[in-house]
């Protein structure tokens, strides 16, 4: 589980620090915060962050047609993005990775790994990457002047040959998924390879190919709890290896025969794909891909943005009761106070972050109901409630005034 998140001299966010909420209450965190506060720009960091550690920078940058220029601050104007990520995983401890991405080089120049503040299992030095072998008496050296990668030095290094810890660390990062680019008209493409459901779930019909029985089964009667008359899933494969995804819905009742209608995926309404999409990321497990998993290992992190659109209201309430209760670790940004109507207070206090830009510009976060003034509110209403009741504009001010936030951060 991902314990904190910091990232400085990544588009607007500059010495910025995202701490989930406590293991103890879930493992669910919601972003609020107005139009341009740097919402969207926090899962692309984690994205971007997930991809030094599979070595695919470059890909990633062509997927959402950026430039290695368009990811650093225009308030800074440095070619190092410094990145922290700290995560707990049961039998494994704290794994605590650090480094500075170059954007010119497009690879780390610095880097660390450390096991519960103590052990040090990987850090660059004088030009060689120092790694821990499966022995504590034993390292390994890797030459870096005459090595060619990209991204982290996790993306070659054998972690079946150094520390464990470097292989937990890697398959969590590895896998961490931003959903900011879910498009119904994406989703309703015909797909070859599916190890994932891809950006904006182009991909979708030939993961939903690829899953186990039991995960499609899963799958399929959690989407019933959303859409009762839908009896199942098909998927063909086709000439060429394309995969094509039919929803089966079943109508009638008990005095009439049973009626069913097939329709193919891009005949399938939008609210439907986009849960179907969220489910598929939400309840299917990591190994229905093709990522070696750690026996024993927690499913890694899934972000969605805007989780509100293209669903119905009344639906809210099933889709916040399955993420809260999801094993994998879930954020999201939403704009709707009905995702935080749904949420018990005890959560909501813990769980619901508010972003801001600050007077220099830079994106910051604090826990919204930290605030006195939301505090108060939280008495007498809920959590959806208080957020329709706050002047957003306003809050920044309140939590500088309280040092909730440092003036100079």
């Amino acid at each position: 589980m991902i314990k904190s998140f910091y990232i400085d001299n990544f588009k607007s966010l500059v010495d910025f620090r995202l701490p989930p909420a406590p293991h103890r209450l879930g493992s669910f965190t919601c972003l609020v915060g107005l139009n341009g506060a740097g919402k969207s720009t926090v899962l692309q960091a984690f994205d971007f962050v997930g991809h030094l550690a599979n070595g695919q920078v470059a890909t990633w940058l062509k997927q959402r047609e950026w430039k290695a220029a368009d990811l650093t601050s225009r308030f800074l104007k440095k070619k190092l993005i410094h990145f922290e990520l700290d995560i707990e995983v049961p039998g494994e401890g704290r794994i605590v990775w650090s480094g500075s991405f170059n954007t010119t080089e497009m690879r780390c120049t610095a880097e660390t790994v450390k096991v519960d503040d103590v052990e040090q299992v990987l850090h660059i030095k004088d030009g060689q990457l120092l790694v821990s072998g499966t022995d504590s008496q034993d390292s390994v050296q890797y030459p870096l002047r005459s090595m060619k990668y990209e991204g982290s030095t996790l993306s070659f290094i054998n972690v079946r040959d150094v520390h464990p810890a470097l292989g937990v660390l890697k398959h969590v990062a590895a896998n961490l998924r931003s959903l900011d680019l879910l498009s119904p008209q994406s989703m309703r493409r015909r797909a070859k390879d599916g190890a994932d459901i891809g950006y904006g779930g182009e991909r979708l019909s030939a993961f939903i190919h690829g899953l186990p029985a039991n995960d499609k089964l899963a799958l399929i009667k959690a989407l019933r709890k959303f859409y009762p008359q839908i009896a199942g899933l098909s998927t063909t494969a086709l000439r060429a290896g394309w995969k094509d995804l039919r929803v089966v819905e079943q109508y009638g009742s008990a005095q009439q025969a049973p009626s069913w209608l097939e329709s193919d995926a891009r005949q399938v309404s939008d609210g439907v794909l986009r849960v179907l999409a969220v489910l598929s990321q939400v309840i299917c497990s990591e190994s229905s891909g093709n990522a070696a998993r750690p026996d024993g290992l927690g499913q890694s992190c899934v972000l969605f943005d805007e989780i509100e659109n293209g669903i119905n209201p009344e639906l809210m309430q099933k889709l916040v009761q399955l993420l809260l209760g999801a094993e994998r670790q879930v954020i999201v940004t939403t704009h709707s106070p009905l995702v935080l109507n749904y949420l018990p207070d005890e959560v909501a206090r813990e769980a619901v972050l508010l972003l801001f830009r600050n007077s220099a510009g830079h994106t910051k976060a604090v826990r919204l109901f930290d605030l006195p003034s939301t505090q108060k509110k939280l008495t007498l209403l809920g959590p959806g409630e208080v957020f329709v009741d706050t002047n957003l504009e306003a809050l920044p001010a309140e939590a500088m005034t309280l040092a909730l936030i440092s003036p100079k951060s």
